[in-house]
């Protein structure tokens, strides 16, 4: 992640990756089948704890959820601010999108959203939950913290 602070991740060199892990090419390729894999990985800890902290809360509710998703672009304001300009903002989004599935599925009732409908609807509320919260954060977080979780709340319900 370190490299991306200097190049966008299309124009870093792999080899400028390897000498800053300290392993060589072949050992990288063993592991990542390329850079976005890398970024992807890096992501998936951080959504991952983030997944688990939500599953973990004894109840959750439309206010504690925007709480806790506000805060997470909050915490990763930088984060985000530097996958812009690193040309990699669409793989976090991957991540995310995944994490939010996972989330729904796990705490919301599909009694009449099924297959491809319920598969919809995550998509849309990542999508949209994403697409919001990292253009505020692009933003520079210009509306207040309050007010932006009392819209995702709004948008939720």
């Amino acid at each position: 992640m370190l490299c991306l602070e200097k190049y966008t991740i299309n124009e870093l060199p792999l080899t400028e990756v390897c000498k800053k892990a300290g392993v060589s090419r072949m050992t990288f390729y063993r592991h990542f089948k390329n850079k976005e894999e890398v970024v992807l990985e890096y992501f998936e800890l951080i959504y991952d704890k983030f997944l688990k902290e939500l599953l973990e809360l004894e109840s959750i509710n439309s206010l504690i959820l925007s709480e806790k998703l506000v805060g997470l672009f909050v915490e990763q304001e930088e984060k985000i601010e530097k996958a812009v300009k690193g040309n990699y903002y669409s793989l976090i989004f991957q991540v995310f999108a995944q994490k939010m599935t996972i989330f729904y599925n796990e705490t919301t009732t599909w009694a009449d959203y099924l297959g491809t409908k319920q598969k919809f609807w995550n998509d849309f509320m990542a999508a949209g939950l994403f697409y919001v919260l990292g253009n505020w954060v692009k933003n520079g977080c210009q509306e207040s913290y309050d007010e932006v979780v009392k819209m995702v709340v709004e948008f939720h319900e």
